[in-house]
């Protein structure tokens, strides 16, 4: 196993993490001895990194009670979701996810979204949002109840605002979609915000909610809401990613690799992503994912690869999008001819 070490903290990962908001019941029916079993695959193969959120449904208690034992073997991350960032209410929100996950403290607490007017908040992040991020996160870690901070789906627009300093000590990493069909970040001016403060990338969805497994061919095969709701997944982007899939299972074929290894494979050979977030719910699939460290690309093909999906990116996708309809602005999907109702 790889292992990195997350931006300018302590806290050493694997390049692989388990993913665990598919065991939190949103993404339907999910097997308790199936997660138990990808645990122990965990362990036995040295991955050492599981995040998690409080929005992620039953999750934080699932993991609360097969760790029990195992804590010791894991950097667990965890999320505070909601809009309002200052001691009092971070310290409340964090101490339920401890009791939930039964741990006297997180290795990595992060802002699950920054506050944006066009989503679920009635106004954008403020000057007080960023102070009280910074002034919670420094107490918490004083106390000893995190290790590290970081954010999540943060852009350069809304770094920019933090205190430089807080960067040097307490918020270490920036949680992101980033995929071989995903880097919004990459044309916006985020990744090298973060590489230049040394702000690591966890990246998750790094298989597209599947989509970078070829598993999907027709979108009638699209069952779940949270795919429905993805922007891959409607037209007239869908019909283009799967084009991407196939260009990419070539060279799979050429490796004797899965499209998943591939995509996995590509995402970590970055070196401003520490760990590379894989979602599961099943023990093979944990199996099969672990085997993209048994291969390393050739750099003729990371570079490869690096073309196909930036052209993908620049020629279907546009600046500022985020990956849920329910999450863009209207005027970004309609440059894009996705409607929204």
């Amino acid at each position: 196993m790889i292992y990195k070490t997350i931006g300018k903290s302590d806290i050493k990962v694997s390049a692989m993490a388990i993913g665990a908001w598919q065991i939190g019941g949103q993404w339907g029916n999910y097997d308790k001895k199936e997660v138990e079993k990808i645990i122990d695959s965990a362990i036995e193969n040295g991955v050492n990194f599981i995040d998690t959120a409080e929005a992620y449904g039953e999750s934080e208690s699932v993991l609360g009670e097969i760790l029990k034992g195992k804590r010791d073997k894991f950097v667990i991350a965890t999320k505070i979701g909601g809009n309002h960032f200052d001691y009092k209410t971070v310290k409340e929100h964090l101490t339920g996810s401890l009791k939930r996950l039964k741990t006297d403290f997180v290795d990595l607490y992060q802002v699950h979204w920054p506050k944006m007017k066009h989503l679920w908040h009635k106004e954008d992040m403020n000057e007080k949002d960023y102070y009280d991020i910074a002034d919670s996160m420094t107490k918490l870690q004083k106390e000893g109840l995190i290790r590290y901070a970081g954010v999540s789906n943060f852009r350069k627009k809304h770094l920019l605002n933090f205190p430089e300093e807080i960067f040097s000590s307490v918020i270490v990493s920036n949680q992101v979609p980033y995929s071989l069909l995903w880097r919004c970040y990459d044309i916006d001016g985020t990744t090298n915000f973060c590489i230049k403060n040394k702000i690591d990338f966890l990246a998750y969805s790094p298989l597209a909610e599947g989509l970078l497994t070829g598993r999907f061919k027709d979108r009638s095969e699209i069952v779940e809401n949270v795919r429905k709701a993805n922007v891959l997944f409607n037209e007239p982007v869908y019909s283009k990613a799967l084009k991407v899939v196939e260009e990419i299972e070539k060279i799979a074929k050429e490796l004797d690799m899965t499209i998943a290894q591939i995509s996995i494979n590509w995402c970590i050979s970055k070196n401003y992503i520490a760990s590379a977030l894989v979602g599961m719910r099943k023990a093979k699939h944990f199996e099969e994912n672990i085997k993209a460290f048994g291969k390393n690309l050739p750099e003729e093909i990371i570079e490869k690869l690096d073309n196909i999906s930036m052209d993908f990116q620049k020629n279907y996708l546009v600046e500022g999008l985020e990956l849920w309809i329910g999450n863009c602005l209207k005027e970004n999907l309609e440059k894009i001819g996705i409607k929204r109702d």
